[in-house]
């Protein structure tokens, strides 16, 4: 009786995978906007709407 686990076999890995995920990496590349400015923006005022409230009210000053 063996003991010792049986080492598993080693993944084979198909290089015709290769080109299929360089064409799949440009076509993101391609057509996924990379420009986050409008999720960054509509972040800052939901996480920072009431900050920038206080502000507004004079109550409170924020240095720059």
């Amino acid at each position: 009786m063996n003991r010792r686990p049986k080492s598993p076999s080693p993944r084979i890995k198909n290089p015709a995978y290769r080109p299929a995920f360089e064409r799949l990496d440009e076509a993101l590349e391609e057509n996924t906007p990379c420009d986050n400015r409008e999720k960054i923006r509509l972040m800052r005022l939901a996480l920072f709407a009431d900050v920038g409230a206080l502000e507004k009210s004079g109550n409170v000053v924020i240095p720059e």
